[in-house]
């Protein structure tokens, strides 16, 4: 049975210059994804009532380390050098699969809870084959958007940044390409988080 949601009255910001705003419109959602947007539309639904209120499209967050989300006021005025230091050499080879685990589901959900449906999670945090297990999980469970980008692990500064002769491991990525990323067609999608020029050796840039 088709599950329609009708959002009724709002101020339209549709992004998309065919329909244009409605500074009152109506916007139909059919099993989670937007079927119409109107002045005005009838419909068998639940009605939300958006009087007073802007209905625009989810933003996308293109950048964002989300297994952060736990530590993510303890560097408020950090420089680079010191989130290198602090954040990569510090905290990042403490972390459990369990640590993110809870921080991806944390990040995530204030991503939804903030207008972001859509993020690119740059996951650096890889220091075991748990660890991008438990952060695909966590995406997953709060039914994002995501492109869920496998990077490097992170157990040691010198030994994944500046002139690092560490590839990211391509048996890993290939292991939860095929695990959880099957189809092209799902909420979450696979991308490779290469460091480039600036932080491995040719060969590893070249293997990456």
């Amino acid at each position: 049975m088709t599950h329609r949601i009708l959002l009724r009255a709002g101020h339209v910001l549709s992004m998309d210059p065919a329909v244009g705003d409605l500074p009152q419109g109506d916007v139909l959602i059919e099993d989670g994804r937007i079927a119409a947007v109107d002045r005005e539309i009838s419909a068998d639904a639940e009605v939300l009532d958006m009087t007073g209120r802007i209905v625009i499209p989810g933003f996308v967050d293109t950048h964002r380390h989300t297994w952060e989300a736990s530590i993510r006021n303890v560097a408020p005025d950090a420089t680079l050098d010191d989130y290198f230091v602090d954040i990569l050499d510090t905290f990042a080879p403490l972390y459990t699969p369990d640590d993110v685990y809870a921080a991806n589901l944390a990040g995530a959900l204030e991503c939804l809870n903030a207008g972001i449906t859509t993020l690119v999670d740059w996951s650096h945090i890889n220091n075991t084959p748990e660890h991008p297990d438990a952060a695909i999980r966590a995406l997953t469970e709060t039914g994002i958007r995501a492109q869920y980008a496998y990077g490097s692990a992170n157990t040691s500064l010198a030994d994944y940044w500046f002139e690092s002769k560490i590839a990211i491991p391509g048996d890993d990525v290939r292991r939860v390409r095929t695990e959880y990323f099957a189809s092209d067609g799902g909420l979450l999608t696979l991308a490779l988080a290469t460091r480039g020029p600036g932080f491995c050796v040719n060969d590893v840039v070249t293997s990456e």
